[in-house]
């Protein structure tokens, strides 16, 4: 118990300083939800548990972070799913980092932002696996695992932003080419280094790996109820 309370302590002076050296002068934070869920999602009792998604970050982050680096992801990635409260909380700053073009401009020229994204995404939400979906995609996304296109420029522009390919130089898309037809010419170059890119079905969350690790990936995203597939 001791040792719990020191962790909080610890963690929350860490993100006192981090507050301390953000300049939130010209930020507002300001909710549009009337009300928060109050319940917490379930996994458990859908199959859902923290190894899954350790087995994901070791997976796609193996070559790019240390075993430190990995097991913070874990972290961020378990508490934003079993607790969205907590970790908007705990992680505030970093919270608010990853929701990509959050928030508006108000008169006075001040960013105002929903002061709890993740807490937001899961209030909204009608079931667990659609939050466990996004929330995932949020933090690896901030972490250059998992990136997004849905059309083929999106698709090559994406590609910079995933530490495994950003130094690949890939073909442009052709005239005719969308995002799937696309990635299947992509995954022509890709297979000839052992990669292969995978995306979501009916989205564009797109990953890429080693060939070998594809089939362990797509399991262990489909207890996520997430259908990666190869175009």
């Amino acid at each position: 118990m001791k040792k719990l309370i020191l962790l909080l302590i610890t963690t929350l002076y860490v993100q006192a300083t981090v507050y301390a050296q953000e300049d939130y002068a010209k930020v507002v934070f300001k909710s549009k939800i009337y009300e928060y869920k109050e319940v917490e999602p379930r996994t458990a009792e859908l199959g859902v548990n923290r190894d899954i998604i350790a087995q994901i970050v070791n997976l796609l982050g193996d070559e790019f972070y240390n075993d430190v680096e990995k097991k913070e992801i874990v972290n961020k990635a378990w508490l934003a799913l079993t607790n969205p409260k907590m970790f908007d909380f705990v992680y505030k700053d970093f919270a608010v980092k990853t929701i990509k073009n959050w928030g508006y401009k108000n008169e006075k020229g001040e960013l105002v932002l929903e002061p709890n994204p993740y807490l937001t995404e899961w209030t909204i939400s009608d079931k667990e696996f659609p939050y466990f979906q996004l929330a995932l995609s949020k933090i690896l996304e901030y972490f250059d695992l998992i990136t997004y296109g849905d059309d083929a420029d999106g698709v090559k522009s994406s590609f910079t932003e995933l530490k495994i390919t950003k130094n690949i130089k890939f073909q442009d898309p052709a005239a005719d080419d969308w995002a799937y037809s696309y990635l299947t010419r992509v995954n022509a170059e890709l297979s000839k280094k052992g990669l292969v890119a995978l995306v979501t079905k009916g989205y564009y969350n797109i990953i890429v790996c080693k060939l070998e690790q594809k089939q362990m990936l797509t399991d262990l995203f489909k207890k996520l109820d997430w259908d990666f597939i190869q175009p």
